[in-house]
């Protein structure tokens, strides 16, 4: 009879604890980019900053949950390779998406919503062996980091 691993027994208490940060970064992200700020000039460039800092935490936050999954999780090793250039990517292609939908693109919202559920999705996935049992290492692996650099790009072509 085999015992559990820590891992199998633990509950994932590091990402729990960074996923309410994340969710109020996500939000209030989301919620600058659907807000159109009264006023002139400087408002717009108030609006901006927020943005840039409100996404910067977020992806720090994002990173960090990552870091936490790939330590006390499962990943393939290829992905934490990957991750360095994606993450960031992705992060650069949140904050294009965020100025295009503030140049009335709304459809670039899409970018927003999906990046950083895909990345939090990972970062469980890694972390929880059920999910583990469920959805296969190499597929969930290249669908979801697929995806990721498919959708980064794609905010990076549509905003040319």
């Amino acid at each position: 009879m085999s015992t559990p691993t820590p891992t199998e027994r633990s509950l994932p208490i590091g990402l729990l604890l960074t996923l309410p940060i994340a969710l109020v970064l996500y939000g209030l992200m989301l919620a600058n980019a659907v807000n159109e700020p009264m006023g002139g000039g400087e408002s717009r460039m108030a609006a901006a900053f927020e943005g840039l800092f409100v996404t910067v935490g977020l992806w720090i936050v994002l990173a960090v949950m990552l870091v936490i999954a790939g330590i006390t999780g499962s990943m393939p090793k290829w992905v934490g390779f990957l991750a360095i250039v994606l993450v960031p990517m992705s992060g650069i292609a949140a904050f294009t998406a965020l100025d295009m939908v503030s140049r009335h693109m709304p459809w670039a919202l899409l970018f927003l919503v999906v990046l950083p559920i895909l990345i939090v999705f990972y970062a469980f996935w890694a972390r929880l062996p059920t999910l583990h049992a469920a959805l296969e290492a190499q597929r969930t692996s290249t669908a979801v980091w697929g995806s990721i650099f498919a959708l980064s790009i794609a905010a990076f072509v549509f905003a040319a």
